[in-house]
């Protein structure tokens, strides 16, 4: 099982420990009962402790997923062959593609097969409406022949065919990733979305395989 940081110069191996956030979840510490909760942040100190809860738990399950107990992996639920671009097309021709397909999320391939970024439906909506990171920032606005390669989220996060489909899961939730190429020896193989994950979900539904 592996997760690498793809690009168009790199192709490194990332650890598991690499990926994942264990700050997420901070060490419990006691309150004071005489101390009243401010009335006003009731509804944020609720909200905050609920997405602890989640976290820990999130951590927890993956920590001790059972080494003997059934598994998934990427080769099993990715789709394949996948619609890409390339680094030269346009962003209309992008365009085409992503209406063609219906998909939401789009590999960017070398010549040789090989994934060198990625490319989702919002993100040639915000290039053209010159956007920028958090939507605050604002560019000047770009034009349809603009390639591809101007606006690819690169490097990207890829997995093995071997991956285990409960790590890829938690990737999705903690990081918010929609889409995951799936590479052998950097050329890519398939792709696994949000939806393949809830398809594995409801054809896979046994209890050990995700608790």
């Amino acid at each position: 099982m592996f997760f690498y940081i793809q690009g168009p110069n790199n192709h490194d191996l990332m650890p598991l420990e690499s990926i994942f956030d264990r700050r997420l979840v901070n060490k419990t510490q006691a309150i004071d009962s005489d101390k009243a909760i401010n009335p006003e942040q009731k509804h944020k100190f609720a909200e905050k402790h609920k997405q602890s809860l989640a976290a820990n738990y999130a951590n927890k399950a993956v920590d001790y997923l059972p080494e003997d107990g059934p598994e998934l992996f990427a080769r099993q639920i990715m789709t394949t062959p996948v619609v890409t671009l390339t680094s030269k097309m346009s962003v209309e021709q992008a365009l085409t593609h992503f209406q063609t397909s219906q998909l939401r999320h789009l590999p960017v391939i070398s010549s040789k097969g090989k994934v060198t970024g990625i490319v989702s439906d919002r993100d040639i909506l915000r290039y053209m409406a010159g956007l920028y990171g958090s939507y605050l920032s604002k560019t000047t606005a770009h034009k349809v022949s603009d390639t591809v390669e101007q606006l690819m989220q690169s490097p990207v996060l890829t997995a093995s065919q071997q991956t285990d489909v409960r790590y890829i899961a938690r990737l999705f939730i903690e990081r918010r990733v929609g889409a995951m190429p799936i590479v052998t020896d950097g050329k890519l193989k398939g792709i696994i979305t949000r939806s393949d994950i809830l398809h594995a979900v409801m054809s896979h539904y046994e209890i050990e395989l995700w608790v």
